[in-house]
């Protein structure tokens, strides 16, 4: 799987590909100072639990890459909590349910 910019700006769109077939997006919406935001993750229904932490896992990958500092989640659920946390995000704001991850650079 790999990451294509799919439009650029403060809220610029990616695709998820997978052999060149799109199996999800998300927008990375700009919060100033080197942070995004993660909003409105899709992934194909037939996509694993397993596959979403390797989503996550490749988010990541590509946001150091981007030499983007911190990457922002809102959670919904207990389910994105344990991915989160697994995926060593830390819990900024509680009361928001706003988990950070920071490029160790």
């Amino acid at each position: 799987m790999y990451i294509e910019k799919v439009q650029a700006g403060e809220e610029s769109q990616y695709a998820i590909k997978k052999d060149r077939t799109e199996v999800g997006r998300f927008i990375l919406s700009e919060q100033g100072n080197g942070v995004k935001r993660l909003r409105n993750l899709q992934v194909d229904g037939d996509v694993s639990k397993t596959g979403i932490l390797y989503v996550f896992e490749l988010i990541q990958q590509y946001i150091q890459k981007e030499n983007i500092q911190e990457i922002q989640v809102k959670s919904h659920s207990k389910e994105l909590d344990t991915l989160l946390l697994h995926q060593q995000f830390e819990l900024k704001d509680g009361k928001e349910q706003l988990w950070t991850y920071r490029v160790n650079c």
